[in-house]
């Protein structure tokens, strides 16, 4: 019998470790670790009511949780706490944590997923595509330094939903492996930045550099900085000021005529130099 009738496991899945003490409506914690991190999730008579790990709470917190691949759990009877921050049904919270998991498996199943791989964004995307705020800040942290492991942990996102997002990323043309090298590396600096809000101000007129400011701040970038590799996160930022998609498609065809004409100057150059 268990030791105040604490409950440990050496590895357990939070899915079945979820599935079984719900079944027997049980309430207290749920201490799952794997490694040097560690979460948390209550329930009051079976019912799912409150996750967390790090700063993330609710169903995003079990979405992380479900990942970890060889976790120890500890369920402490009786251990509550006034949080409430899951309040779906607890039938259909471990309904979506099943859905994840076979989802998890069939992507793997395609291809193989490796969270140790290093992507950089390339100079010119192939095809447009929309994305969510999780999507760009994604996006924005592919550098060809941090693997998908470090973004990972940096944002709190799940594995899955990383995945997911970078195959989306790949479709479109954004992303490849390995670093970025050469010309596509280089700084476009502000006669390139000069030509681009001439562009924009065709498309949006006179509030151009107050966007193209704004977008360059939310990317943490300036005219000084913003590399090539770097275009198409700039243009999905820019072409969410312009409100017609013929216009959009307008613009982001002129500024990657623009780059590929400064990028050609910028390589004959440096081929003239060696």
């Amino acid at each position: 019998m268990p030791e105040h009738g604490v409950e440990q496991r050496d590895t357990a899945n939070l899915l079945d470790a979820l599935t079984y003490l719900c079944s027997k409506q049980r309430t207290g914690k749920i201490l799952m670790r794997e490694e040097t991190r560690a979460g948390e999730v209550f329930l009051v008579n079976g019912k799912i009511t409150h996750a967390q790990f790090g700063p993330c709470v609710g169903l995003p917190a079990l979405c992380l949780m479900l990942a970890w691949e060889r976790g120890a759990f500890q369920f402490t009877p009786k251990d509550i706490t006034d949080l409430l921050t899951i309040e779906m049904e607890t039938d259909r919270v471990l309904s979506l944590l099943g859905e994840r998991e076979r989802e998890w498996k069939a992507l793997n199943a395609q291809t193989p997923l490796n969270l140790d791989t290093v992507l950089t964004l390339l100079p010119q995307g192939s095809g447009a595509i929309r994305l969510k705020k999780d999507e760009w800040d994604l996006l924005a942290r592919i550098d060809g330094k941090k693997s998908l492991r470090q973004i990972s942990d940096e944002m709190f996102l799940a594995p899955l939903d990383v995945f997911k997002a970078i195959k989306r990323f790949r479709e479109a043309g954004l992303i490849g492996e390995g670093a970025s090298m050469g010309a596509e590396g280089a700084a476009l600096g502000k006669d390139f930045f000069a030509a681009l809000e001439r562009e924009l101000h065709m498309a949006i007129g006179p509030m151009a550099p107050l966007v193209l400011e704004e977008a360059l701040t939310e990317l943490r970038e300036t005219t000084t900085s913003f590399t090539a590799n770097k275009i198409e996160l700039l243009l999905g930022r820019l072409s969410d000021a312009i409100t017609s998609e013929e216009q959009q498609s307008h613009f982001q065809k002129a500024v990657r005529i623009l780059l590929a004409e400064f990028l050609s100057r910028a390589k004959a150059g440096a081929g003239a130099q060696e």
